[in-house]
């Protein structure tokens, strides 16, 4: 059984090399970036993966991927389709320390909805800082209020899971896995309710 995966905010293709290097029957489907040299170097790096230099806000990429998808499945009933999405962490991160955060740049996470609307993927992961737990309000100076911390970020982990998917997240250290540094990251998973043949969940 194959598992595909699409890999937003790709970079130059760390969590493509990652993916394929856990399991033999991994396969990156498409990448998403808007910057050109980083798809550039991912295409160096993942040459048969379908590459495309496009803001993620576009719902112009939604319909290429979901095209691809739809492909997959006709051919491959059995297959296993992922959504990666590294979402930007600067304007959550506490290395903003003091300084105001661009609201914009915040709701990046909002625009995933699309994706899982017209792509329905079987699982979607998130990775990004532990700050993205406290994503809340901002207020009149870009700066978050306290007494509101983490609501936004419940309301988006509710808004995920209406659309049939379980739930559950983790923090790591890269330390614990062999790197020679410690840096703390957020993994969240969503799964749908419904389980492929002989799929352990």
């Amino acid at each position: 059984m194959k598992i595909y995966w699409i890999d937003l905010f790709c970079g130059a293709g760390g969590t493509s090399t990652g993916i394929h290097l856990s399991n033999k029957s991994n396969k990156v489907l498409a990448c998403v970036n808007h910057d050109a040299n980083a798809i550039k170097s991912h295409l160096k790096n993942h040459p048969e993966a379908h590459h495309f230099t496009e803001d993620i806000r576009d719902f112009a990429v939604v319909l290429k991927l979901k095209k691809l998808v739809e492909e997959i499945r006709a051919n491959e009933p059995a297959a296993i389709i992922n959504i990666w999405a590294s979402l930007e962490c600067t304007n959550f991160s506490k290395a903003k320390g003091g300084q105001s955060r661009d609201a914009d740049s915040r709701t990046l996470a909002e625009h995933m909805f699309m994706y899982l609307k017209e792509i329905d993927p079987d699982y979607f992961w998130v990775e990004n800082v532990r700050e993205f737990m406290s994503w809340g309000p901002l207020n009149e100076n870009g700066k978050p209020i306290s007494r509101t911390e983490g609501k936004d970020y419940v309301k988006w982990i509710e808004s995920v899971k209406s659309y049939g998917f379980r739930y559950d997240a983790k923090i790591l250290n890269s330390a614990n896995y062999g790197a020679y540094q410690s840096r703390e990251r957020l993994f969240i998973q969503f799964a749908q309710g419904h389980a492929h043949p002989g799929e352990d969940l």
